[in-house]
């Protein structure tokens, strides 16, 4: 009964330090939450050109083109912004 536990207790040790040591979440987190701030900069800065497109092409009444940033806006946030 001894040796049976002596060798489950070294088992979980192993296991225990495996885990702690090899583990590549943090790393893999991190390159993410930073690809994904790239990418919320990208859509925002897409976002912001194609307003201002339809602002020289439209005008500045043109209700559209305010709705279409909104929406934008919208679609960035929900996307890659708030992830």
């Amino acid at each position: 009964m001894r040796r049976v536990l002596s060798s489950l207790s070294a088992a979980l040790v192993f296991v225990a330090l495996a885990l702690a040591l090899f583990q590549p979440y943090p790393a893999a987190r991190t390159a993410r939450a930073a690809d994904l701030q790239e990418k919320c900069d990208d859509c925002t800065i897409r976002n912001n050109q194609r307003f201002e497109q339809c602002l020289e092409v439209h005008g500045i009444n043109h209700i559209p083109c305010y709705d279409q940033y909104n929406e934008g806006v919208v679609i960035c946030y929900r996307n890659f912004c708030e992830q």
